[in-house]
């Protein structure tokens, strides 16, 4: 596998209105555990699933933060999964605010990394050429009373069902499972399947819904976070960041405390100049990959290790270090 560069990720993507869903007629491809390849560097964290997509092996990013899984546009004409554009293909906005229309390719065949059988997957088709990457939603391989097993630290991956994953992590010393109550986006719809789960955090000592988004490398505050009018005096670093389908500029901010799920952390967060359509920012790889989590149909559990030890390192690979105020470069809102 060719070597990535490694820059700041924010991979999730939102409906611009009420999202259709495709119905699934085939069943999806199965899948019991497998090892995730699990990318580090400076604090940031990636997580990519192993699979035969089309025939051909692949990495697609484990992101509970996207919408729907992606395949990116090079690989869908590649394989004459593309087709001419439609003025009635989904709107969707990345994290850095563009408006992109993105085909939908159904059936596509999948077979996970040490699985004999394959199924069969519905993808968005990422309009930006310049982005390479595919990504994997869990949600599209979930099924009632089943969960989607994710540990970044352990970098496994486990689909089973839910009343199994709890009782087996429930019977560990440490650390405790607990239920986490989370909340969907009501542009969504009242009465689909939540897209998006966002949960309480607490962020320098300021409760801010956040959504859980294994897709961004680090945790990201965004301008409308209100913990940021307790942070105005900090400074931080300047980057860039990668959404799915462009880029765009972002502040780091080093040692933010941050608590969730009852665990305490101290970790750079990336402060994004964007307000969302929903909450105030999201928890990401870095600080998910100290949990255990069990992503259910309609259920969310957690459970949360303490860090041994903080990664105090708030720059990408290759970003200039140059400083700048919170209160100059993000302003509060009006």
């Amino acid at each position: 596998m060719l070597a990535r560069r490694f820059v700041a990720w924010i991979a999730s993507v939102w409906a611009s209105g009420l999202m259709v869903i495709a119905c699934a007629h085939q069943p999806p491809p199965p899948l019991h555990s497998s090892r995730l390849l699990v990318e580090r560097s400076n604090g940031a964290v990636r997580a990519f699933v192993r699979a035969k997509v089309a025939g051909e092996p692949m990495t697609l990013l484990l992101d509970t933060g996207a919408a729907r899984s992606i395949l990116p546009l090079g690989f869908a004409r590649a394989h004459n999964l593309a087709r001419q554009s439609r003025d009635s293909d989904q709107s969707f906005v990345d994290a850095n605010g563009w408006v992109r229309k993105m085909q939908l390719a159904t059936g596509v065949p999948v077979q996970f990394e040490g699985e004999a059988g394959a199924g069969t997957l519905d993808f968005l088709i990422n309009p930006a050429e310049a982005n390479t990457e595919a990504i994997l939603a869990p949600q599209d391989v979930l099924r009632p009373g089943w969960a989607l097993v994710i540990d970044l630290g352990r970098e496994e991956i486990r689909y089973e069902p839910e009343e199994v994953a709890l009782k087996r992590l429930g019977g560990q010393a440490s650390p405790p499972i607990r239920e986490v109550d989370f909340h969907r986006c009501l542009h969504e719809g009242l009465f689909e399947r939540s897209l998006h789960r966002f949960v309480t955090a607490t962020i320098n000592g300021v409760s801010a819904s956040m959504l859980v988004d294994t897709g961004a490398s680090r945790t990201v505050l965004t301008r409308n976070n209100p913990a940021l009018r307790s942070m105005f005096a900090v400074k931080g670093s300047r980057s860039t960041t990668q959404a799915v389908t462009s880029t765009g500029p972002i502040l780091i901010v080093d040692d933010v405390p941050i608590m969730f799920s009852q665990t305490s952390f101290v970790l750079p967060v990336m402060v994004h100049p964007t307000t969302p359509m929903c909450g105030h920012g999201a928890l990401g790889a870095d600080l998910l990959r100290q949990c255990t989590l069990v992503w259910g149909w309609s259920s969310l559990w957690s459970a949360c290790r303490a860090p041994a030890e903080t990664d105090h390192s708030s720059q990408t690979d290759g970003a200039p270090k140059t400083e700048s105020a919170l209160s100059r470069d993000i302003p509060p809102r009006p």
